[in-house]
């Protein structure tokens, strides 16, 4: 990796909506849109995927320094501030690396306006009911509990460090901030759409699903699901990994993005 990866933070009015953007390394665009965790900050997966890319890194509204929550009232909103942000930003087309809640998004704004989004990358996507394969509760409020939910390993150092430890770390408000703005769009219905089912085959931009083999927030069988039913998709199954792939397989996540990347667009 780069000693040093290019990096801008921005905001943007989208729509009336103050929108935090970062944007990291150089190379051909690419979107990432992030989970209910709040990943907004650069985190090792974003350096990687900024090795061969522009990564476009907007947080949601409602999450870290972004506003316009009050006018979200469901995932359909949601996905229409991104339609606004991707003709804002100039892309179409544009490859998509997305987690849980943001895959979520990147399938409905895909309805909306399917020439926007390019090949995407939908890593333990959200956005389904799977019948025998129900999502287990996200919205509790013990932190040991949660690391136990998230992470194959709870007792790992991404564990522990992912986290806010008690009440008086300094990363509560944002950790808060971004469970009151997920339950905005999954709250009820839980986490899905129940009409996203019957248009997983409008959805027909080649997609990479990954999703790791021990997740217990979002089974891999919705992963299995997705790959059944999506007309151009391939599904990875990671072992020895949780909900949070993203930093429980950073380095074999992002290969398996970037490579996937690389070949559709080549």
């Amino acid at each position: 990796m780069p000693s040093t990866i290019k990096s801008e933070n921005k905001t943007l009015n989208i729509a009336g909506k103050k929108t935090q953007l970062t944007i990291l390394g150089e190379g051909p665009p690419l979107l990432y849109l992030h989970s209910a965790g709040g990943e907004t900050e650069p985190i090792a997966f974003h350096k990687k995927l900024a090795e061969k890319h522009t990564v476009y890194l907007p947080a949601h509204p409602g999450f870290a320094l972004s506003e316009g929550l009050d006018r979200i009232d469901d995932i359909n909103d949601m996905a229409w501030h991104y339609v606004d942000l991707i003709q804002e930003l100039g892309l179409e087309d544009v490859p998509v690396v997305s987690y849980s809640l943001g895959a979520w998004i990147a399938s409905e704004v895909k309805l909306l306006r399917p020439r926007l989004i390019g090949p995407t990358v939908m890593i333990a996507a959200a956005g389904l009911h799977v019948d025998g394969a129900p999502m287990a509760e996200l919205f509790i409020d013990e932190f040991d509990d949660l690391r136990k939910l998230l992470f194959f390993n709870p007792e790992s150092q991404e564990a522990k460090d992912y986290f806010p430890s008690d009440v008086n770390d300094p990363r509560i408000l944002m950790w808060l901030r971004a469970r009151e703005a997920t339950a905005r769009v999954g709250w009820n219905p839980y986490l899905h759409n129940p009409k996203l089912l019957q248009h997983l085959h409008r959805l027909d931009s080649p997609v990479q699903l990954i999703w790791g083999k021990q997740d217990k927030l979002i089974p891999a069988a919705h992963g299995e699901y997705y790959a059944a039913h999506l007309p151009n998709a391939k599904l990875i199954e990671l072992e020895e990994c949780g909900h949070m792939v993203p930093y429980e397989k950073t380095e074999e996540a992002a290969e398996i993005a970037l490579d996937f990347l690389l070949t559709e667009n080549a």
